[in-house]
């Protein structure tokens, strides 16, 4: 089977990305399959870029660059410009390219959506649509989309693709219900969770300190509300709570809102470091003891899939996040973290004392959200299951 898998900001090994498409293309070819990763250079190490746009290979996965610049500081107008031009020049090139089998479209953003039907449409074989975030249910829900013409049209486009679609994956629980909502048949959506790479994040088991550290990892951006951290900071400072330290790894469009938030309010126990490459995120989490998710208070947000929620998991961390939803449903079921309502800083603050002041509570929770890793979010398995997907579509005997 050749699949040729599209996805505008492929992370290669170096880079600081999300790696989950080279995971599973990954596991693809060590399963016998032909991947060709469609892609732009936005997310490549500074030492790769400068390559060029000349085709690579990557372990056994076939890589055809497009030097479109993307990144999280862009302006909203820059970032829908370079969607589009992304979605051009990726249209020529894959024309050019041997006809695939099957085509795995992951979008953000919507116009990948659209790419991968058009392409299917093209060579009359099926596409998969993988939904990173729900288009255009997220910025509409955020407030960020409001001209009624523009959403009409976006909704159209939308079910355009999620009817020409052979499947269509969703990457939580929430998703599926707002992809559901949209009238798509349920037989067609499934969930395969974004996951993580058990290996890459071995399980670490931690000392019964009396302090604790709390760190967030990953994008600084307006729907991640990390404007929260400071706030949580400032309020801990105040109740005395000198043993509590946090740390925000990772950069975005919030960043300098962010960190002069915290410097008005004169905080000693926030640190602020830069995004590193992925490979090197493991080390940093086994010296923690609290992994930390937040998101903008946007009902629409809690579908969310983030990525360091599950490499928390798999680390050993217990998970504290400030929102409900699928994850605070896991998360009570298994006993690996704890959750609180959209909006509530009180709760938040006293979540991470409740844990800061149980330490055993703390290694109980991390060795519960391991097993749930393992039992569930196993991104090796993930991959079996889509290669299951694609096989069953296009009637191929499944492989054990």
């Amino acid at each position: 089977m050749h699949i040729l898998y599209i996805h505008q900001y492929f992370c290669p090994p170096g880079g600081a990305g999300n790696n989950r498409s080279l995971d599973l293309a990954r596991t693809w070819v060590q399963a016998g399959h032909e991947v060709t990763m469609l892609t732009s250079t936005a997310y490549f190490p500074v030492a790769m870029q400068a390559r060029g746009e000349e085709p690579f290979d990557c372990d056994g996965i076939q890589v055809i660059p497009l030097k479109v610049p993307y990144g999280h500081m862009m302006p909203f107008g820059q970032r829908i410009l370079a969607f589009l031009k992304f979605y051009r020049r990726a249209n020529r090139a894959a024309r050019r390219l041997s006809k695939p089998d099957l085509i795995y479209a992951s979008s953000t953003p919507l116009t990948i959506g659209e790419l991968g039907r058009r392409l299917g449409q093209h060579w009359a074989i099926p596409f998969v649509f993988e939904t990173v975030d729900v288009w255009p249910d997220v910025p509409i829900g955020m407030g960020i989309l409001r001209n009624r013409i523009l959403i009409g049209w976006l909704d159209r486009l939308t079910s355009r693709i999620y009817g020409a679609a052979a499947a269509i994956v969703a990457l939580s629980d929430g998703m599926q219900t707002q992809i559901l909502s949209h009238g798509v048949p349920p037989s067609k959506v499934q969930v395969h969770y974004n996951g993580t790479d058990l290996q890459a994040f071995p399980f670490v088991e931690r000392e019964t300190s009396a302090r604790m550290h709390v760190v967030y990892t990953g994008t600084v951006g307006l729907a991640n509300g990390v404007d929260v951290i400071p706030r949580l900071c400032k309020r801990l400072t105040d109740l005395g709570r000198d043993d509590i330290r946090v740390t925000v790894l990772g950069y975005g469009n919030s960043w300098t809102l962010v960190k002069q938030l915290a410097d008005q309010l004169g905080l000693r126990n926030l640190d602020f470091l830069p995004t590193i490459p992925k490979e090197q995120v493991a080390a940093f989490l086994a010296v923690a003891d609290v992994g930390l998710v937040t998101f903008a208070p946007y009902k629409v947000l809690e579908a969310n899939s983030a990525n360091k929620f599950y490499d928390y998991l798999a680390s050993g961390l217990p998970v504290v996040i400030n929102y409900r939803g699928w994850q605070a449903s896991y998360l009570a079921e298994w006993e690996c973290g704890l959750s609180s309502d959209q909006g509530d800083l009180d709760a938040l603050v006293q979540n991470i004392i409740a844990l800061a002041d149980d330490p055993a509570r703390r290694c109980a929770m991390g060795k519960c959200g391991r097993r749930l890793a393992e039992t569930r979010f196993d991104r090796t398995q993930i991959a079996a299951e889509l290669l299951q997907l694609f096989q069953g579509i296009l009637k191929l005997p499944r492989q054990e």
